[in-house]
């Protein structure tokens, strides 16, 4: 640590922002995507886009095929098709913690093949897919990050100044803390949001000694008083029969005065189960919890459950102010936008920690502290991009009837991952692994589209523009402006050795005076 606030938040900024970046990165790049989970679901779905309009609710069809899947699961879930998402996704989640899940054609109720949809990169967002311990890490990552953000407004004194100047041509750290001040600024209300919003979500479960204290380690009487949710204890009978789910649904949409969304069915082999009906969160910031709950055999209204406390109507309005599921798409490319600008902030930034330590770690091996983060930073920032490319190309080259197609495509985005970062740390010895991967890629980025083109004729961009499915057309228009993108960043890799780190470079002595004011 330095003598001074400044110098001492210098530090705290460069080690956490650091420390933290690949997983940042990670979590910022899957979050992103996140933005247009349901969009990319239902791209990533073909055998569906032929469904157009209102479906009717098919709950029963699909608690049906749960049945047959999961007859003792704790819980059985379903959600309607409607505008975002045309399948009817049905879960199953067990007394285990194992769960399952089937996707149903609306129209005919058939079984439709799963993949891994947006729904990866959501659930890489919030617990990089490793559980509880992912989630503590995401939560550990998202504390660094406004320990980060605090700390670097604070270091950056005349922050604002340098948005406006903007001095790329020359390469060097100081064009990388020029692109790392624009972004940073840019977004930095909504990285300050973010990544507070984003461990206050789970702040039930990071700081859990209260709960011990007050409950006994019964966290569901928590979520009922804290909540306001309702659910009754199973009698040890087996229910004689399932009244109709979709009997229910109108009763419901009335009591609750807004659209049915979803259904779950509690400990549905027990005579106490009850079927519970629910809405989404896009009609105000605040998710929307309130719940109908029906005695599962008569079918007879047992209880509306509403948020009972002002501390659950706060977390509430946090977290939908962290999911953003109001406001429609233009809040969703709100958000997607900044998202990037906090994946360009995050990139640029590693960048200037090895730009400003070049010098004195001209000769540095890979093995040295200097040359790991420079293989973290080529295997990270340009691997993962191509990754997520390469996992929508598999998803329509893949065979049809492949028996795991989802576990297949997140085995290719594994795959090209760690092949990039390989290819990149080895090219990146010689001063050519960032113009690799970024080159492969725009290729790879071009290719969606492409392989759209040739195995979905129903779903390619001209015949999804014709018919005014602008969700379906925008994931190919974002991958070729991505395409486009990444060109732009191959050719200026090639051009100057000084892009992103990669050959070592001599530093002017004027430029070294005015760059060691960076982070």
């Amino acid at each position: 640590m330095k003598n001074s606030l400044r110098q001492s938040m210098a530090w705290l900024h460069t080690w956490s922002g650091l420390l933290a970046g690949w997983l940042l990165f990670v979590i910022f790049v899957g979050g992103t995507i996140a933005c247009f989970d349901s969009e990319l679901d239902d791209w990533m779905r073909p055998s569906l886009h032929a469904v157009s309009g209102p479906q009717p609710t098919q709950f029963d069809a699909a608690f049906a095929r749960v049945r047959e899947r999961a007859p003792d699961a704790h819980v059985w879930w379903a959600h309607v098709s409607g505008e975002r998402k045309r399948g009817v996704e049905a879960f199953w989640f067990n007394d285990d913690g194992s769960q399952g899940q089937v996707l149903l054609d609306p129209r005919t109720g058939d079984e439709v093949p799963a993949t891994a949809g947006g729904q990866f990169f959501f659930q890489l967002h919030y617990d990089l897919h490793a559980g509880f311990p992912g989630m503590y890490l995401v939560g550990f990552i998202g504390m660094m990050m406004c320990v980060a953000l605090v700390a670097g407004v604070i270091t950056h004194k005349k922050i604002f100044r340098d948005f406006f100047m903007l001095r790329w041509r020359g390469g060097g750290q100081r064009a990388w803390l020029d692109g790392h001040n624009l972004a940073g600024v840019l977004g930095l209300p909504f990285h300050l949001m973010i990544a507070y919003t984003g461990v206050a979500i789970f702040a039930a479960s990071y700081i859990f000694g209260g709960t011990q204290a007050a409950y006994g380690g019964d966290v569901e009487k928590f979520y009922e008083e804290a909540g306001g949710f309702y659910e009754r204890p199973e009698v040890g009978r087996p229910l004689a029969a399932l009244h109709s789910v979709d009997a229910l649904v109108s009763d419901a949409r009335q009591r609750m005065d807004v659209p049915v969304e979803w259904a779950s069915i509690h400990h549905p082999a027990d005579a106490s189960a009850m079927i519970s009906f629910g809405t989404d969160h896009s009609r105000r910031v605040a998710w929307d919890m309130q719940q109908v709950h029906y005695d599962a055999a008569t079918g007879a209204f047992v209880h509306q459950s509403t948020p009972a406390t002002a501390g659950y109507d706060t977390y509430a309005f946090l977290g939908g102010l962290h999911m953003a599921q109001f406001g429609g798409a233009p809040l969703r490319w709100l958000y997607f936008l900044l998202g990037l600008a906090g994946c360009v902030m995050l990139a640029t930034g590693m960048q200037v920690w090895i730009r400003k330590r070049e010098q004195r770690a001209a000769a540095a091996g890979l093995f040295s502290g200097h040359g790991l983060v420079r293989a973290l930073n080529v295997g990270v920032v340009a691997g993962m991009p191509l990754a997520c490319a390469a996992m929508l190309v598999a998803n329509r080259l893949l065979p049809a009837g492949l028996p795991d197609r989802a576990g297949a495509e997140v085995a290719v985005f594994c795959a090209a991952w760690i092949a990039a970062a390989l290819w990149g740390v080895l090219r990146d010895r010689q001063g050519r692994g960032w113009r690799d991967l970024f080159a492969a890629t725009a290729v790879a980025m071009v290719a969606i589209p492409v392989a759209n083109l040739l195995t979905t004729p129903y779903s390619d961009l001209p015949a999804a523009l014709a018919r005014g499915e602008w969700a379906l057309a925008a994931v190919d228009l974002v991958a070729l402006a991505f395409a486009l993108a990444f060109g732009a960043l191959a050719r200026q890799a090639h051009r100057s050795r000084a892009c992103l780190g990669e050959a070592p470079a001599v530093v002017s002595a004027p430029q070294a005076a005015a760059s060691r004011g960076g982070a």
